[in-house]
């Protein structure tokens, strides 16, 4: 007999309480790497001149860490969809800001919360345990 969402434990998932500190870790980033990404491209300087001691391309350097906070942006709502396609707003607003359901269960722009306390603790959990397959290089799919 499979054990019902909401008493699925850390243990179940697999996931130690270091590395639930790493992912929690992880989320409060988002809001960062999100301010972070810009999706401009920057003014460069051809003034013919040869740079022979000059090491490194702003522009790349830029767009290469566009893609890793995109890809870890990313993560984080694709693991939200994918524990519970209902809930993933709340889900992403608890985890990336370090809120409790009494903080977002009634909230001015999402509204109230779909679920009641336990129901969301569970699905925050599987949220985390999915983070953690992506974070790992697994792939899941959202369907399931």
């Amino acid at each position: 007999m499979q054990k019902r969402l909401r008493d699925m434990t850390w243990e179940d998932y697999g996931i130690s309480k270091n590395r639930y500190d790493e992912l929690k870790a992880f989320c409060l980033q988002y809001e960062e790497k999100k301010s972070k990404i810009n999706r401009g491209v920057g003014a460069v300087n051809y003034d013919g001149m040869p740079k022979g001691n000059y090491k490194e391309n702003s522009l790349e350097t830029q767009a290469i860490k566009n893609v890793m906070y995109q890809k870890d942006c990313k993560m984080i709502e694709q693991a939200a969809i994918a524990a519970s396609a209902e809930a993933y707003p709340y889900i992403i607003k608890s985890v990336t800001n370090d809120l409790s359901y009494r903080f977002i269960e009634y909230d001015e722009k999402l509204g109230k919360i779909p679920m009641g306390k336990t129901e969301f603790y569970a699905i925050r959990r599987k949220f985390y345990y999915f983070l953690d397959l992506l974070k790992s290089g697994d792939k899941i799919d959202l369907l399931s």
